[in-house]
């Protein structure tokens, strides 16, 4: 039976934008995020992390460095009952155009649904701060909910998503009232 799945952006959805954020002492958990994580998880939805880390392209931080993040990432969630079921990620340069992972391109859930199996995209969501995540979603066909950011204005995105929100938090409660 597919899943349906959370596709959620990392920076600026997850935690605090800070810009590159690539250590854990960089890392702040945006209010609320852990538990709705959480809520939308104990709804039936997998949890699978999709974000762009072009400072690697960059040299700002390595691989292995991204790696450490994510497992401390991993660890507060198991610590609160939440579980991740795939992070992808796409090292490559924002002005890469041969690679077919990086946001809005949706080599990303392609990798998640070779591992975690058929994915239910039209019951599906993406969640993110950029127009990036809006288009991914959209490209994938799932639902979007695309929190309030300095990286796009209202009235001028190249698509119309679902929801637009102030927070995941925000967005699940939206999602989760949708359902009932």
């Amino acid at each position: 039976m597919a899943k349906k799945v959370i596709f959620l952006d990392r920076d600026g959805t997850l935690n605090i934008d800070h810009g590159y954020v690539n250590e854990a002492k960089q890392w702040q958990w945006i209010d609320g995020a852990i538990d709705a994580c959480k809520r939308l998880q104990d709804a039936g939805y997998a949890l699978a992390i999709v974000t762009n880390q072009s400072g690697i392209a960059q040299g700002m931080y390595t691989v292995e460095q991204m790696h450490k993040l994510h497992q401390y990432m991993n660890a507060e969630f198991e610590a609160r009952g939440v579980h991740i079921a795939m992070i992808a990620y796409c090292p490559h340069a924002r002005n890469q155009t041969d690679c077919d992972c990086r946001k809005p391109k949706i080599g990303m859930a392609n990798q998640i649904e070779a591992k975690i199996g058929d994915i239910d995209y039209a019951n599906s969501w993406i969640v993110g701060d950029k127009e990036a995540d809006l288009l991914f979603g959209k490209t994938a066909g799932t639902h979007a909910a695309l929190i309030r950011s300095k990286y796009w204005e209202e009235g001028k995105l190249s698509a119309q998503p679902d929801l637009i929100v102030d927070s995941l938090k925000q967005a699940t409660d939206s999602i989760l009232s949708s359902r009932a």
